[in-house]
């Protein structure tokens, strides 16, 4: 059976499994009695993962009717929303059909060689119970899964629920997501059931994650570029997330604070088409993640940019031990913090509505009715038009020489840049390579130059604070002289990648 699957997977405590089945949520409108049943799956790849490369999954699965083989492409993934395309088949024993995975139609199964290396990689078992909800225009199958995946020696557990729509829209998944999650504490889950097995397989189930842009084509409209865009930034978010619960590392607050900004800065170029009540939202929840990730990623820049050089420098100082001793605790105070608001339910529940504003929001138009005219233009032309004002506002701001601007002049430059180049990124695949690289390039670096005296600008306030401490006035001191000697060559390295910066041409073309 061909088909497309589209459902929204929610993450759970084992305590909230227990009882969710009884909660109301589950059982208005639902349509038939519960059924039960266990789930055996083996997936399939070769040895270097090529099909997980390629986002796809191929398994069979005993169930207690026999066996199926069922393949599934990467499809899109924002949110715990799951689109993707889906091919099922019965089969007599446990063995892969590779005539069946060839008719999928994906090129990876074209090639034999690759399909005589396919051979166990992972396996889950689940217990699974099956709902089905739904109204007039909408139904739901609702699959409340309990069990593990399991690679070689390393096991996670398995506690989720799938919401799988049958009949209605991807609003329907949304509604229904959020009426769970107001009686129980549950979860978006960004990662599919092979995804946390290829992960376990690798030995890398909670990595920290960079950001990865989607590949933008000149055929693309508006409203295809910018949904793609901020699909990225919520899994790049969703990704860091999970490392952040799983490890504590620093890191992954950092890339939780990139992925919002980056989703800011895709909402601030996409304005003419996001505009609308829903935005306001949108823009208190991530106003409020970032007043939650914030202060524990400055507390992190300091210890690291500004403390640790000058301790390393002077390793047997008792008054900067002290210090460094005094910020690590802030450090851990403030990484505490944020860490008890990304296990929130606000923070849940800003996620699920991320989500839906993404893939059903009134910036779409209304329910039902024709989608504004401006979503459909070439998002060449505009992304050009966007990046060419964004350059031209950063040229104003920072004048002739940045060397010349005060602190808090040379930090608003400094924000300009981070927003050009994120949009730059977003387009990049739109221009010339070699142009984009290099005009991209040089803007990091400028941005780079900038973040360390914007560093050095709010160490002295924050060191003076300190310094009122006794004892600790002089290490204090020490700190900020060490770092205040660096300015002036910072000052003559920004005006010198300002200039070359400003030289370059905006590969983007306006014509």
């Amino acid at each position: 059976m061909d088909g497309r699957e589209i459902e929204l997977k929610l993450a759970l405590a084992p305590e909230e499994m227990a009882r969710i089945a009884a909660r109301p949520c589950l059982n208005t409108g639902r349509l038939a009695d519960p059924v039960s049943k266990r789930l055996s799956s083996i997936y399939y790849d070769t040895p270097d993962f090529t099909l997980a490369a390629q986002g796809i999954a191929a398994r069979i699965r005993r169930t207690g009717k026999g066996f199926v083989q069922t393949v599934k492409s990467a499809g899109t993934n924002v949110s715990g929303l799951f689109d993707r395309d889906e091919w099922e088949v019965p089969l007599a024993a446990a063995d892969l059909d590779y005539g069946q995975l060839r008719l999928t139609g994906l090129a990876a199964f074209a090639d034999e060689s690759l399909t005589e290396r396919l051979s166990p990689v992972f396996a889950t078992e689940v217990e699974r119970t099956i709902l089905r909800l739904g109204g007039k225009d909408w139904e739901v199958e609702v699959a409340l899964d309990r069990g593990t995946v399991e690679a070689g020696d390393r096991r996670e557990e398995i506690c989720e629920v799938e919401l799988e729509l049958v009949r209605g829209t991807p609003a329907h998944l949304f509604q229904l997501a959020a009426r769970i999650m107001k009686e129980v504490a549950a979860h978006p889950l960004c990662l599919s059931k092979s995804e946390r097995g290829y992960r376990l397989a690798a030995g890398k189930s909670s990595p920290v994650v960079k950001a990865k842009m989607p590949v933008l084509t000149s055929a693309m409209t508006v409203e295809e570029a910018f949904r793609a865009i901020a699909r990225a930034c919520l899994e790049h978010l969703m990704l860091n997330e999970r490392c952040l619960l799983a490890t504590e590392a620093g890191e992954a607050v950092h890339q939780m604070r990139v992925a919002m900004r980056r989703l800011r800065s895709a909402i601030k170029v996409f304005k003419s088409i996001t505009a609308g009540p829903d935005l306001g939202r949108v823009k208190d929840d991530l106003r409020w993640l970032l007043a939650h990730l914030g202060p524990a990623r400055d507390a992190e820049v300091f210890l690291s940019e500004i403390v640790d050089p000058v301790l390393a420098a002077h390793p047997d100082d008792t008054g900067l031990i002290a210090l460094h001793t005094h910020w690590s605790k802030d450090r851990e105070t403030k990484l505490a913090a944020a860490i008890a608001a990304v296990r929130s339910r606000r923070y849940a529940a800003m996620i699920l509505n991320l989500g839906r504003w993404v893939e059903t929001g009134d910036w779409l138009g209304p329910p039902g009715g024709p989608p504004p005219k401006r979503l459909a233009e070439p998002v060449a032309a505009f992304a050009a038009r966007r990046v060419g004002k964004a350059v031209r506002s950063l040229l104003k701001e920072g004048g002739e020489a940045l060397s010349r601007l005060p602190p808090e002049h040379q930090h608003a430059v400094r924000i300009r840049c981070k927003q050009v180049r994120y949009a730059g990124e977003f387009f990049a695949p739109l221009s010339p390579r070699k142009g984009t690289k290099l005009f991209l390039a040089e803007l990091s670096e400028l941005q780079d130059v900038l973040g360390q005296l914007n560093d050095i600008a709010v160490a002295g306030p924050k060191l003076s604070g300190r310094g009122a401490e006794a004892g600790s006035s002089r290490a204090a001191g020490v700190i900020a002289g060490w770092h205040q000697s660096r300015r002036t060559a910072l000052l003559g390295d920004a005006d010198k990648a300002w200039k070359r910066w400003r030289a370059l041409p905006v590969p983007w073309d306006e014509k």
